[in-house]
């Protein structure tokens, strides 16, 4: 029962407080570094996809870089789901993750 009210006691004693925490919003740097993330897929390596995206292994890289050149690139991230073993549901676990350019 003593220790319940210890982090209170602590948080008070040391001076911090949840309330007086001050929020920081992204810089726009930091906004388009976000929008740069995840994997290119006309432009990465089977290694690169594979370790990049879920549910996605080598092999299944491979292939997807077989699609993508015999479309001469993907134009749509929908595309994905030509490749043999890449379903909606795998689509959709990466789709945040997915650059086409």
């Amino acid at each position: 029962m003593k220790f319940k009210m210890l982090p209170i006691v602590l948080a008070s004693f040391i001076g911090f407080s949840a309330h007086a925490m001050p929020t920081v919003s992204p810089s726009p740097i930091a906004l388009q570094a976000e929008a740069q993330t995840g994997v290119n897929i006309n432009t990465a390596s089977a290694q690169e996809i594979a370790s990049a995206l879920v549910g996605i292994g080598i092999k299944k890289a491979e292939k997807l870089i077989e699609v993508r050149e015999q479309l001469g690139g993907f134009t749509e991230v929908e595309q994905l789901l030509d490749v043999k073993g890449i379903g909606l549901k795998t689509l959709e676990k990466n789709r945040s993750n997915i650059r086409l350019n």
